[in-house]
Protein backbone atom coordinates (compact mmCIF):
# COMPACT_ATOMS: atom_id res chain seq x y z
CA UNK A 1 0.00 0.00 0.00
CA UNK A 2 3.34 2.51 0.58
CA UNK A 3 4.40 1.95 -2.51
CA UNK A 4 0.78 2.87 -4.40
CA UNK A 5 1.00 5.98 -2.48
CA UNK A 6 4.88 6.78 -3.11
CA UNK A 7 3.95 5.83 -7.16
CA UNK A 8 0.83 8.38 -6.90
CA UNK A 9 2.77 11.44 -5.43
CA UNK A 10 5.84 10.53 -7.64
CA UNK A 11 3.44 10.97 -11.12
CA UNK A 12 1.46 13.65 -9.36
CA UNK A 13 2.79 17.25 -11.32
CA UNK A 14 0.80 20.24 -10.05
CA UNK A 15 2.25 22.57 -13.26
CA UNK A 16 1.91 21.68 -17.01
CA UNK A 17 4.76 23.71 -18.58
CA UNK A 18 4.62 26.93 -20.37
CA UNK A 19 4.83 27.06 -24.01
CA UNK A 20 7.45 29.70 -25.53
CA UNK A 21 7.75 30.43 -29.24
CA UNK A 22 10.43 32.94 -30.71
CA UNK A 23 8.09 36.08 -31.54
CA UNK A 24 10.82 38.20 -33.31
CA UNK A 25 14.29 38.60 -33.75
CA UNK A 26 16.47 42.16 -34.06
CA UNK A 27 19.96 42.81 -33.82
CA UNK A 28 21.23 45.80 -31.10
CA UNK A 29 23.65 47.85 -31.99
CA UNK A 30 27.30 46.12 -32.16
CA UNK A 31 29.92 46.33 -29.12
CA UNK A 32 33.24 45.29 -30.50
CA UNK A 33 33.81 42.11 -31.35
CA UNK A 34 30.22 41.25 -29.05
CA UNK A 35 26.88 41.54 -31.47
CA UNK A 36 23.58 41.71 -28.95
CA UNK A 37 20.46 39.62 -30.92
CA UNK A 38 17.39 40.85 -28.55
CA UNK A 39 14.65 37.72 -28.99
CA UNK A 40 10.87 38.35 -28.62
CA UNK A 41 9.44 35.68 -26.59
CA UNK A 42 5.67 35.11 -26.17
CA UNK A 43 5.13 32.55 -22.75
CA UNK A 44 1.69 30.85 -22.72
CA UNK A 45 0.59 29.52 -19.19
CA UNK A 46 -1.95 26.90 -19.66
CA UNK A 47 -2.50 26.40 -16.12
CA UNK A 48 -5.56 27.80 -13.99
CA UNK A 49 -3.51 29.65 -11.73
CA UNK A 50 -0.48 31.90 -12.17
CA UNK A 51 3.03 30.06 -12.67
CA UNK A 52 5.79 32.54 -11.17
CA UNK A 53 8.83 32.18 -12.62
CA UNK A 54 12.72 33.22 -11.61
CA UNK A 55 16.06 33.47 -13.24
CA UNK A 56 15.72 31.92 -16.56
CA UNK A 57 18.54 31.02 -18.83
CA UNK A 58 18.85 30.05 -22.44
CA UNK A 59 20.38 28.61 -25.38
CA UNK A 60 19.80 29.43 -29.28
CA UNK A 61 20.50 27.78 -32.72
CA UNK A 62 19.63 29.59 -35.95
CA UNK A 63 19.76 28.02 -39.07
CA UNK A 64 21.52 25.09 -37.52
CA UNK A 65 23.94 26.93 -35.94
CA UNK A 66 24.26 27.44 -32.34
CA UNK A 67 24.71 30.66 -30.56
CA UNK A 68 25.64 31.51 -27.31
CA UNK A 69 22.70 31.79 -24.71
CA UNK A 70 22.42 34.32 -21.90
CA UNK A 71 20.26 34.60 -18.89
CA UNK A 72 17.47 37.19 -17.32
CA UNK A 73 17.59 37.31 -13.68
CA UNK A 74 13.95 39.05 -13.36
CA UNK A 75 10.85 37.46 -11.83
CA UNK A 76 8.22 37.08 -14.00
CA UNK A 77 4.79 36.11 -13.19
CA UNK A 78 2.28 34.05 -16.02
CA UNK A 79 -1.28 35.02 -15.67
CA UNK A 80 -3.75 31.82 -15.64
CA UNK A 81 -4.32 30.79 -18.99
CA UNK A 82 -2.03 33.78 -20.29
CA UNK A 83 0.59 34.96 -22.01
CA UNK A 84 3.40 37.20 -21.58
CA UNK A 85 5.86 38.59 -23.58
CA UNK A 86 9.37 39.44 -23.04
CA UNK A 87 12.74 40.35 -24.76
CA UNK A 88 16.02 38.66 -23.99
CA UNK A 89 19.59 39.20 -24.98
CA UNK A 90 21.30 36.66 -26.81
CA UNK A 91 25.17 37.91 -26.96
CA UNK A 92 26.96 36.47 -29.93
CA UNK A 93 30.77 36.60 -30.14
CA UNK A 94 31.71 37.69 -34.04
CA UNK A 95 34.76 35.96 -33.74
CA UNK A 96 33.07 32.74 -33.74
CA UNK A 97 29.56 33.20 -34.53
CA UNK A 98 30.69 34.88 -37.82
CA UNK A 99 28.94 32.53 -39.62
CA UNK A 100 26.05 32.15 -37.75
CA UNK A 101 25.41 35.97 -38.30
CA UNK A 102 26.18 35.79 -42.45
CA UNK A 103 23.85 33.35 -42.74
CA UNK A 104 21.16 35.73 -40.56
CA UNK A 105 22.52 38.70 -42.75
CA UNK A 106 22.05 36.50 -46.19
CA UNK A 107 17.99 35.49 -44.92
CA UNK A 108 16.46 38.63 -44.26
CA UNK A 109 13.74 37.81 -46.79
CA UNK A 110 12.55 34.43 -45.32
CA UNK A 111 12.14 32.92 -42.01
CA UNK A 112 14.85 31.75 -40.03
CA UNK A 113 14.92 27.73 -38.24
CA UNK A 114 15.86 28.68 -34.84
CA UNK A 115 15.78 26.08 -31.80
CA UNK A 116 15.40 27.11 -28.21
CA UNK A 117 15.79 25.50 -25.42
CA UNK A 118 15.13 27.12 -21.91
CA UNK A 119 15.82 26.64 -18.07
CA UNK A 120 13.29 28.31 -15.75
CA UNK A 121 13.14 28.33 -12.22
CA UNK A 122 9.31 27.82 -10.75
CA UNK A 123 8.65 29.48 -7.58
CA UNK A 124 5.60 28.05 -7.29
CA UNK A 125 5.24 24.82 -5.24
CA UNK A 126 8.95 24.85 -4.70
CA UNK A 127 9.50 22.64 -8.30
CA UNK A 128 12.78 23.91 -9.08
CA UNK A 129 13.87 24.23 -12.50
CA UNK A 130 12.01 22.96 -15.71
CA UNK A 131 13.57 22.81 -19.44
CA UNK A 132 10.91 24.09 -22.40
CA UNK A 133 12.43 23.90 -25.73
CA UNK A 134 10.83 24.80 -28.94
CA UNK A 135 11.54 24.67 -32.87
CA UNK A 136 9.90 26.73 -35.22
CA UNK A 137 10.43 29.90 -37.61
CA UNK A 138 10.90 33.38 -36.96
CA UNK A 139 11.81 36.11 -39.40
CA UNK A 140 14.27 39.20 -38.43
CA UNK A 141 12.29 41.91 -37.19
CA UNK A 142 8.61 40.71 -37.43
CA UNK A 143 6.76 39.22 -35.26
CA UNK A 144 5.65 35.38 -36.16
CA UNK A 145 4.85 33.29 -32.75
Amino acid sequence: MAASVLAACASFNPIEKPRVAITNLNMAPGNGFQQKLLVGLQLDNPNSFAVNLGRLRYTLELQGQSLAGGSLNEAISLPANGQTQLVVPVEVNLLSGIGVLSKILGNLQSDLDYKLSLTAAVTNFGLGDITINKVGKVGMGTSAP
